[in-house]
C-alpha cells in the first residue's frame, strides 16, 4: 500500500491524508471525556527490552482501561511495530483486595519473562476470581504469554478471538484486534486465508482505522506541510488516543519543529501519560537537543513513570556524558527502581568509562540488588573488564555481606582462567562455612580444569572435612574436560574415607562412551571383597547401557558367591537393554536348563 501511494506523488499523497483527516471531522475529535487519556497511575519498573521478531508496523495501540476505577496505561508501538512491555505502565493493584494482591504478583512474573509461570497463575487466577475486575487484564495478558512462549499462531489467534468475544467492551479489545490482524496476515501467507476473513468479519471498520491510515501517510510524505499538518491536528483533537499517535509520528521526522513539538508536549500537557510518550518519542529522535530535556525529566519529572521514561530513552544516545549520568543515577540512592535502570542501561551501553562506572557501582552503592546488577552486568561482558581485578574478585567472594554476590564473584574468578584463579578459589573453598557458598567453589574449581584443579578436586574428594563435601567434590571433578575417569576416579574409588564419595565416583564411571571407565569397574567387581560394594558395582556397571559391562556382569552371574549379587548382575543385564546382552540373559538360561538336566538324569541313574 504504501508503495502505491508513493506511486501517487508527495502532493498527492499530502491531500489524500489531509482530505481524509477533513471528512472524519467531529466524528474523529470529539470524542467524549470517557475516552481520553486514563488518570496515571505508579508503575512497576519492566525489565530490559523483550526480545522478539518484529511484527508488521502499527502505528500505535489503543489506550486500554481496566473496568471499574483501576486504569492501566497502554502497550506503546515500538518503532519496529512490536508492542513492548517496556513502554507499558503498570498499575498496581489495591493492596486492600485479594484479588488485586494476586494480580500484582501474576504481573510481577510476566515482567520477569517467567512465561510458563506466569501462564499458570493466570489460569489459577481466573479460577479463583472470575467476576474480579482484573479478569479482563488478565484473559488479554494469557494471550500475549501464549504469544511469547511461541505457542502456534492458530492457537493465539483464537485466545484472543476467544478474549474479545468474552469481554467485547475491554479497553484491551483493540490490542487483541490488532493482533488478530497481524496474526491472520502471518497465516495466510502460510496458506490460510481463512483467518483473514474471521477478522473481516468482526472488522468494525471505523472512522478512526481511517484516521490512523492517514497518519502514516503524512509520516511518510515527511515534508514541511505534512508535519505542520500534523501540528495542527494535534491542536485542535481532544482525543488522547489520536494525539498519542500523532506523538508516536512526531518521533520519526527528523526536523527541528518537530523536536520543538515534542520537548513543548513532555513538558507542558496536561495528560502525564502523552507528556511519558513525548518522552519516548524524544529518544526515538536520536537528536542531540533532546539529551539535555531527558536528562531533565530523570531528575525533576514529578511523576515516577516519566523519570523511568526518560532514564530508558537516554539508553541509545551516543554521548559520552551519559556515562557519568547513568553512574550518578545508581550511586544517589534516591529512587531504587531508577538505579536498577541506570545499571542496565550502562550494562548495554558501549562506551568509554561504562566498565569503571559498573565497578564504582558494585563497591559503592547502597542498595543491594543494584550493586547485584552491576555485577551481572559485568559478568556479561564478552571479555573481563580491566579493572576487575582477581583480587577484587576475590575479596568479593570472600567478604562480601551479600551471598548472591559472593556467588557471582566466585564464578567469574573461574571464568577468568588467569593465573592466580585457581589459588583464590582454594582460599574461598578454605574460608567458607556454608554448605551451598562450597558446592558453588568446587564448581567454580572444575570450570578452570588442568591437573592442577584435577588434584585440589581429588584431594577434597579423598579426604574433606565431611561427606557431602567429598561427594560434591567427586561429582565436580566428573565434570572436568577430558578427565581421565579409571584412574582419577577410580584412584578416588580405592581411597576415599566416606562412602559416598566412593558411590560418586562409581556412578560418574559409568559412561559408556568410556570404554577405560567400564573395564575399570569390572575389574573393581572382580577384586572387591565387600559383597555390598560388589552389588554396588553391578549396579553401577547395569546404569551405564554398555556393551562392555556385559561380560563383566555374565561373569557374576555365574561365579559371584553371593546369591544377592549374582540376582543383581542378571538385573542389570535386563537394564543394558542391548542384543548382546539379551544374549548373554539367554545363555544364562541355557545353562540353567543344562544342568537342570544333568541332574535330573543323576536322580534317575542313582535310583534305577
Amino acid at each position: 500500500m504504501r508503495e502505491r501511494m508513493k506511486l501517487i506523488g508527495t502532493r498527492a499523497m499530502l491531500k489524500l491524508g489531509l482530505a481524509a483527516l477533513l471528512v472524519l471531522g467531529p466524528a474523529a475529535l470529539s470524542a467524549s471525556q470517557a475516552q481520553a487519556t486514563p488518570p496515571e497511575r505508579t508503575i512497576r519498573p519492566p525489565r530490559a527490552h523483550l526480545a522478539a521478531t518484529p511484527r508488521p508496523v502499527v502505528a500505535a495501540i489503543p489506550v486500554p482501561r481496566l473496568s471499574g476505577a483501576a486504569a492501566i496505561a497502554p502497550l506503546a508501538a515500538s518503532p519496529l511495530g512490536r508492542s513492548s512491555l517496556d513502554d507499558m505502565p503498570f498499575a498496581p493493584a489495591d493492596p486492600q483486595t485479594e484479588d488485586a494482591r494476586k494480580f500484582q504478583a501474576v504481573y510481577s512474573l510476566i515482567m520477569e519473562e517467567e512465561w510458563e509461570e506466569a501462564g499458570k497463575a493466570l489460569d489459577e487466577f481466573l479460577s479463583a476470581y472470575p467476576k474480579s475486575p482484573w479478569a479482563d487484564d488478565a484473559r488479554f495478558w494469557k494471550c500475549y504469554v501464549l504469544e511469547e512462549n511461541d505457542s502456534s499462531r492458530a492457537t493465539v489467534f483464537k485466545c484472543y478471538q476467544e478474549f474479545i468475544s468474552a469481554y467485547p467492551t475491554s479497553e484491551w479489545a483493540d490490542d487483541a484486534r490488532t493482533r488478530m490482524i497481524e496474526i491472520a496476515e502471518e497465516l495466510a501467507d502460510r496458506g490460510k486465508p481463512e483467518y483473514q476473513a474471521i477478522v473481516k468479519a468482526m472488522d468494525k471498520t471505523s472512522d478512526e482505522e481511517v484516521a490512523i491510515a492517514a497518519l502514516e501517510a503524512l509520516r511518510d510524505v515527511g515534508d514541511e506541510n505534512a508535519l505542520q499538518s500534523l501540528l495542527d491536528l494535534y491542536g485542535q483533537s481532544q482525543d488522547g488516543k489520536l494525539r498519542s499517535r500523532i506523538i508516536h509520528v512526531l518521533g520519526g521526522f527528523e526536523n527541528p519543529k518537530a523536536l520543538q513539538k515534542l520537548v513543548e508536549i513532555s513538558k507542558t500537557d496536561g495528560s502525564p501519560e502523552l507528556r511519558r510518550r513525548a518522552l519516548a518519542a524524544l529518544g526515538e529522535t536520536r537528536q542531540a537537543e533532546a539529551v539535555p530535556v531527558l536528562k531533565d525529566a530523570v531528575l525533576n519529572a514529578a511523576e515516577l513513570p516519566l523519570r523511568r521514561t526518560a532514564l530508558k530513552a537516554l539508553e541509545d544516545f551516543e554521548d559520552p556524558s551519559l556515562v557519568a549520568f547513568f553512574k550518578q543515577m545508581a550511586l544517589s540512592g534516591t529512587n531504587p527502581e531508577l538505579a536498577r535502570l541506570a545499571v542496565a542501561g550502562l550494562g548495554d551501553m558501549d562506551q568509554l568509562g561504562c566498565e569503571e562506572a559498573l565497578i564504582q557501582i558494585v563497591k559503592d552503592a547502597k542498595n543491594a540488588e543494584v550493586r547485584r546488577r552491576a555485577l551481572d552486568s559485568l559478568a556479561d561482558r564478552d571479555k573481563p573488564a580491566a579493572g576487575l581485578t582477581g583480587q577484587l574478585l576475590r575479596e568479593l567472594a570472600l567478604k562480601d555481606p551479600d551471598p548472591e554476590i559472593r556467588s557471582t564473584a566466585t564464578m567469574m574468578i573461574a571464568e577468568n582462567r588467569t593465573p592466580e584463579s585457581l589459588t583464590h578459589l582454594k582460599e574461598i573453598l578454605s574460608a567458607a562455612k556454608d554448605a551451598q557458598v562450597q558446592e558453588q567453589v568446587l564448581e567454580a574449581i572444575a570450570r578452570v580444569g588442568g591437573a592442577e584443579a584435577e588434584a585440589a578436586l581429588a584431594a577434597v574428594a579423598v579426604a574433606g572435612a565431611n561427606e557431602e563435601l567429598a561427594r560434591e567434590a567427586t561429582s565436580a571433578l566428573a565434570e572436568i574436560e577430558d578427565l581421565d575417569k579409571a584412574a582419577v576416579l577410580g584412584d578416588i574409588y580405592r581411597r576415599a574415607k566416606y562412602p559416598e564419595a566412593r558411590e560418586a565416583a562409581l556412578e560418574a564411571m559409568a559412561d559408556k562412551r568410556d570404554p577405560a571407565a567400564i573395564k575399570a569397574l569390572g575389574k573393581f567387581l572382580k577384586e572387591e571383597k565387600d559383597s555390598s560394594w560388589r552389588e554396588k558395582i553391578v549396579d553401577t556397571l547395569g546404569s551405564s547401557e554398555s556393551d562392555e559391562a556385559v561380560p563383566f556382569l555374565l561373569d557374576a552371574a555365574k561365579t559371584d558367591p553371593e546369591l544377592e549379587v549374582r540376582t543383581a548382575a542378571v538385573s542389570a543385564l535386563g537394564d543394558i537393554k542391548t542384543p548382546k546382552a539379551r544374549q548373554a540373559l539367554l545363555d544364562l538360561l541355557k545353562g540353567k536348563k543344562g544342568a537342570a538336566g544333568r541332574e535330573a538324569e543323576d536322580r534317575d541313574g542313582y535310583g534305577s
